[in-house]
């Protein structure tokens, strides 16, 4: 899989997920919550901001 191909399945699925989030089904914050942990499982290219953000939030609020 390219990176181009990659980039085009993270657009389509950041739409699903602000469609989602219009629906107002479930809340913004599951929405993003459930998008970036989706980023992390699949560890695309964009992953990795992910997973540095999730360490900066727990080292700041775990110690």
């Amino acid at each position: 899989m390219t990176q181009s191909t990659i980039y085009v399945i993270d657009a389509f699925l950041f739409l699903f997920a602000f469609m989602i989030a219009r629906s107002r089904e479930v809340r913004a914050y599951q929405v993003i919550l459930i998008s970036l942990a989706g980023f992390l499982l699949a560890m695309t290219p964009l992953g990795y901001p992910v997973w540095w953000m999730f360490l900066f939030i727990g080292n700041g609020l775990f110690g």
